[in-house]
């Protein structure tokens, strides 16, 4: 069992399910019928991107609650660890969002609310790690990180439910409680696309987590070399 969540077995893992979700969404999946055609396509990748960047903000929530509870640094570790990857998460959705907007809507940003609250997540996270540099002592960092994370947070649900609450936007509302709003081949490559990035999150996490442990005990050793 420990070898199937090891971050390797996780990688290959994580691989083959984008791969088959890339050739379902690409080849499988038929073409939208609405305006948008083709360039719906990147719906497959940029959505999972998109969903697992706010899962990787979760993550971090839950790890600054659990600090915060057990004064426990290996909470800290793995906040730091999923702002960091959440934060590359981000990026990458800033970029095939503008390719499909670009594409669908002729334009490569709108102030909508989807964008907008979400770009409003990117710095919240960013003066994250702004915080973290500015405060040296390591147990005085990680509390004021862990706080931070919390209230960083509450702009992740106002994200992800934006076309909701404020339907004029450019992005569609897709998925709803009653309806997935796509047909079985389109639901069924987001859906493997998804737990493939999800898995390739929890890869990375794994990864990173051991170099940050790395890291410590490599700080600790060199302290106690140092007297």
């Amino acid at each position: 069992m420990k070898k199937l969540v090891s971050a390797p077995s996780l990688f290959i893992g994580a691989g083959a399910v984008l791969v088959t979700g890339l050739l379902l969404g690409f080849w499988w999946a038929p073409v939208d019928a609405s305006s948008m055609g083709f360039s719906q396509k990147i719906f497959y990748y940029h959505a999972p991107i998109a969903e697992t960047a706010l899962v990787a903000f979760g993550v971090a929530f839950v790890a600054a609650i659990a600090y915060l509870r057990t004064q426990d640094l290996k909470w800290d570790r793995l906040g730091l660890v999923s702002v960091r990857l959440g934060l590359l998460f981000s990026v990458l959705v800033m970029i095939t969002g503008m390719i499909w907007g670009k594409a669908s809507w002729d334009t490569w940003w709108a102030w909508e609310p989807r964008l907008t609250t979400f770009l409003l997540v990117c710095f919240l996270y960013v003066a994250y790690w702004v915080l973290r540099s500015v405060v040296e002592e390591e147990q005085r960092r990680a509390t004021y990180a862990a706080v931070f994370a919390i209230i960083a947070f509450i702009d992740v649900p106002i994200t992800f439910f934006a076309t909701r609450f404020l339907p004029e936007g450019l992005h569609p509302v897709v998925i709803t409680a009653g309806d997935t709003g796509m047909e079985g081949s389109m639901f069924a490559s987001f859906f493997i696309s998804m737990v493939g990035m999800t898995l390739l999150l929890a890869a990375l996490i794994r990864s990173e987590l051991t170099v940050e442990t790395l890291k410590d005990r490599v700080a600790d050793l060199k302290h106690e070399i140092g007297g």
